[in-house]
């Protein structure tokens, strides 16, 4: 693969993983709806950012993720010099590059990756598409109340609001047995009526969950209403570089 050339999502190389009907895994503790909590937008296309890593980084990348299901690149607020991060998700791993300045205070890119096991990875596709009118369901009255405590973040939490309770349940089920989170992350594009595309992952010792997609305010509906296609994957890791 050429390193320069820009990773596209959805490409050639996006792989099939397995479908599954169920992914929630018997006798675990309920996983936990969370209020959403409005969406901010703002700074550059995830391409410019992505460009804006080195292609030897983005070559890394690609060859711990393997063939791409989805990726992203952002400004990165610890970073000083202004470099951003990149995240990319496929069939073999979940892969990130983060700026930092080596011991001769050079800039780098650490990484690291949740390796998956070979043959795990599941996914399950979500179509949710409420009428218009009064929410179908109730957010919780305060983040986390309904379920475990399983690491995430307040800003996490209110991001997680926003996706359909089936995403909120196949996300965070594997994590409420005890299996903490190691680091959790997400990015969309687009504008209040309409994100054209959003990644959440969470991940942790022994797995990773994914939630990709597209969300849409139809002309009569609220954010309470908003209509999500979701693919949510779910895979085993096998062993962590890195992290």
């Amino acid at each position: 693969m050429d390193p320069s050339f820009p990773l596209v999502p959805g490409g050639t190389h996006a792989p099939e993983p397995r479908p599954a009907g169920n992914l929630a895994r018997p006798g675990g503790a309920a996983a936990p709806l969370h209020r959403a909590e409005a969406m901010r937008f703002g700074g550059r296309p995830r391409q410019e950012y992505w460009e804006a890593i080195g292609p030897r980084t983005r070559q890394r990348l690609h060859e711990l993720a393997g063939g791409v299901i989805d990726w992203f690149a952002a400004a990165d607020a610890s970073a000083a010099d202004g470099r951003p991060y990149g995240v990319v998700f496929g069939d073999r791993g979940l892969a990130i590059a983060e700026p930092r300045i080596d011991t001769a205070h050079r800039p780098v890119y650490a990484i690291s990756a949740f390796v998956l096991d070979p043959g795990s990875l599941r996914h399950v596709a979500i179509d949710h598409r409420p009428p218009p009118g009064p929410a179908p369901f109730a957010p919780a009255g305060t983040a986390g109340a309904a379920g475990p405590d399983i690491g995430l973040s307040p800003a996490a939490k209110g991001v997680l609001g926003n996706l359909p309770p089936r995403a909120q349940e196949l996300l965070q089920t594997p994590f409420t047995q005890g299996r903490r989170l190691l680091c959790h992350d997400w990015w969309y594009e687009g504008a209040e009526h309409r994100l054209s595309a959003f990644i959440l992952f969470l991940a942790g010792a022994k797995d990773v969950t994914v939630a990709v997609g597209t969300k849409d305010v139809p002309v009569g509906h609220t954010d309470a209403t908003a209509h999500w296609s979701l693919t949510c994957y779910r895979a085993s890791v096998q062993r962590r570089i890195g992290k």
